[in-house]
């Protein structure tokens, strides 16, 4: 009885066979293999379609690829592996438990290691926790996993049913590279919603503009108001509350729930919300704020059944003529909010302080017409992003599918060719391949909405692969990029991810404004360490900062560049990457004329050694 086959190499990745002495050569991929699994996967990344449409592309593209009787995908959700789609007999199908944990079985075993499986009926299956051979029905199976940067995300299956063939290595390294565009695909599709959200979002403050000046009041304009919100954010239940000149509860005017749709105060039976020590912090701190408690009180039987998780919005304050707040609530309790959706509340709630203030009205509706306009510049913006996340896709493959046949063929070469300069020259040709790989996935990094992990940074090396992927831009435009980096700088706890974008967001701006400027020509990237923090300093020659926008060059959406070239986000997000990690971001001017940019990490006791 045979063992299953794997492979792994010293990067932990799948690895070609050693072929058995004396046996005849097996190329790692045939030329056919490549061709027809790049025909294949070419539709993954040019199409606009949904996640279920492209999880049932790839279940397709895996299954006829092989011949494969049988095929299915999983994607990684928590501690479990959940099926996405599957095929049997030429047909999807649904798979009503289809739900695996990770490590258990042939597949989650695959998403644990990390490793391709090649197995065959016979094999020894002993290794694998809760698993039941299928009883002679499967003849022959592969299970690959779907990498993204270090993650496995998922783990695509191929079976071929007792009486057909069995599956070779070169089918495994077929299903391999189909499942790299495939990871990348899913990738891309992921970030194209993630922009579409936003986009939506932006629309639910456009939404406040509309519903304030149609309606005939305040409550009117609120029930307006309500089904835009319910779209945007999805929740099982939102409350509008609308109180005047009185101490105390705040009466409900408008609710809306996905099955009941929109409704006034007269429907809601006198409910208000409580002036709780929770709800009283959160208007106090002007912030949205998630509740232990619910708030709700008066005739609360209409709500007897409120959802677990409760996000209360507040507007303006507790002293102000009108007060007013938004309650959202979500059945799931370990839901939680996106920080942009948490920044758009806060967005909505400022607007909405602006429509309900009873200081000039024409004042009051010409800076709402200012916000709507601004708003519907950075939807615009976010519409675009959208475009060219979509597009960014098919110019990846485009881009790498070539590189990987480019660096397969060179391969091959290497194992067939007598001729020892050409195996030299098939070596260069893969390392210049692999070479522009790397670059290729660079730039995905700073593209890609990765989960944060907090781990030990080398600040000198992210710092000089943000400025090697910089530095093409600077030579065009004649800026010069200077590293004085302290080799005592310990490293530091942080999200390498993140990090790397608030270096690229930085770089960028700067060779910006020098360049917009027609002043200065170097900017120079500083580390050195201060007690218990680290000091990253990016400085420029260029024009500086004037007073008047310095004040403002962290607000969200605030830009001095012209419509369509800024969205006033960078900043904004680079310093709250910066705070979230428990550090700063500040702006300094710089003695000799420019910006000082300067980023404060502080060291933990994991990194406060010094690199060795």
């Amino acid at each position: 009885m045979g063992d299953a086959r794997e492979e792994r190499s010293s990067t932990g990745r799948s690895a070609p066979p050693t072929p058995e002495p004396g046996a005849a050569r097996e190329p790692f991929l045939r030329s056919e293999d490549i061709l027809r699994v790049q025909a294949v996967t070419a539709s993954l990344l040019a199409k606009k379609i949904t996640p279920h449409e492209l999880f049932r592309h790839i279940v397709d593209g895996a299954a006829d690829c092989l011949s494969a009787d049988e095929a299915s995908l999983m994607l990684v959700e928590g501690e479990e592996l959940r099926v996405v789609s599957a095929r049997k007999a030429g047909e999807h199908v649904t798979v009503r438990i289809g739900r695996t944990r990770i490590g258990e079985g042939v597949a989650g075993w695959v998403a644990r290691e990390g490793q391709a499986l090649l197995l065959d009926e016979g094999d020894d299956f002993s290794r694998f926790k809760n698993f039941t051979p299928k009883g002679g029905r499967i003849r022959s199976s592969l299970s690959v996993p779907l990498h993204v940067e270090s993650r496995v995300v998922g783990v695509l299956n191929a079976n071929r049913l007792a009486g057909g063939e069995k599956f070779t290595q070169e089918d495994l390294a077929v299903l391999r590279l189909f499942a790299d565009t495939a990871a990348l695909a899913i990738d891309q599709t992921n970030l194209l919603q993630t922009v579409q959200i936003r986009a939506r979002s932006l629309q639910a403050l456009l939404s406040v503009t509309d519903a304030f000046g149609s309606a005939s009041g305040p409550d009117a304009a609120l029930v307006k108001l309500m089904p835009g919100l319910g779209e945007t954010f999805r929740p099982s239940l939102l409350l509008a509350f609308l109180g005047s000149g009185e101490v105390g509860r705040l009466p409900a005017v408008a609710e809306w729930t996905p099955r009941g749709g929109p409704c006034g105060a007269q429907q809601l039976g006198g409910i208000g919300l409580a002036t709780t020590t929770e709800v009283t912090a959160a208007f106090r701190n002007r912030q949205p704020a998630w509740l232990r408690t619910p708030p709700l009180e008066g005739n609360v039987a209409r709500h007897t059944l409120l959802p677990t998780r409760l996000l209360l919005v507040p507007v303006g304050t507790l002293d102000a003529p009108s007060r007013c707040a938004m309650l959202l609530g979500w059945e799931d309790p370990l839901f939680a909010l996106p920080a942009e959706d948490l920044n758009v509340l806060e967005g909505l709630a400022r607007q909405l302080e602006l429509a309900l203030s009873s200081q000039d009205r024409a004042a009051a509706v010409g800076a709402l017409e200012a916000e709507m306009a601004q708003a519907r510049t950075h939807l615009m913006e976010a519409e675009r992003l959208a475009t060219v996340g979509q597009s960014m896709a098919g110019v990846v493959h485009d881009i790498n599918a070539p590189l990987t046949a480019v660096t397969a063929f060179g391969q091959l070469i290497q194992k067939e060719s007598p001729d020892e300069k050409s195996r030299e020259r098939a070596g260069h040709i893969i390392e210049a391949a692999t070479r522009a790989q790397r670059l290729v996935r660079e730039l995905l990094k700073m593209a890609r909405p990765a989960p944060p992990t907090l781990e030990l940074v080398d600040l000198p090396q992210l710092l000089k692969v943000a400025m090697d992927l910089e530095r093409p831009q600077c030579a065009v435009t004649g800026v010069k990029l200077v590293a004085a980096f302290d080799p005592n700088v310990p490293h530091v706890k942080a999200d390498p991810h993140r990090l790397g974008q608030v270096f690229i967001n930085l770089l960028v701006n700067a060779r910006q404004a020098m360049d917009s400027a027609e002043k200065g020509t170097t900017i120079t990237v500083q580390t050195r360490r201060l007690e218990r923090i680290v000091e990253v300093r990016f400085t420029d020659d260029g024009p500086g900062i004037p007073l008047a926008i310095k004040q403002k060059v962290f607000d969200w959406f605030f830009t001095t560049k012209p419509p369509g070239e800024g969205t006033g986000l960078g900043l904004a997000v680079s310093r709250e990457i910066l705070l979230a990690h428990g550090g700063n971001l500040r702006v300094e001017d710089s003695p000799d004329g420019g910006a000082t940019f300067v980023l404060e990490l502080p060291l933990t006791d994991a990194g406060s050694a010094a690199p060795r």
